[in-house]
């Protein structure tokens, strides 16, 4: 896993997480990595952009005039094998 090292974080901040962190019975370390893993969460309209883009990148990965099997007829077929 990755590491990030946050600086130039004012005494006052330090102390109020470590007040938090206290109240919470867990670590200041702990609270930081909660609020990054929450912001670096995709929204509903990103995930939503990167389905649209997949779907697309299928569309252009067609043959044409090609038949095209659902990729779970696929799977099935190989799993029944």
């Amino acid at each position: 896993m990755g590491q990030i090292l946050v600086r130039q974080l004012d005494d006052a901040t330090i102390a109020r997480l470590k007040v938090r962190a206290r109240e919470r019975k867990t670590s200041v370390e702990a609270l930081a990595r909660e609020a990054i893993r929450k912001a670096a969460e995709l929204t509903v309209e990103e995930k939503r952009a990167i389905v649209r883009r997949m779907q697309e990148w299928s569309e252009r990965a067609k043959v044409s005039g090609v038949p095209q099997t659902p990729g779970v007829d696929l799977i099935r077929e190989d799993r029944d094998r």
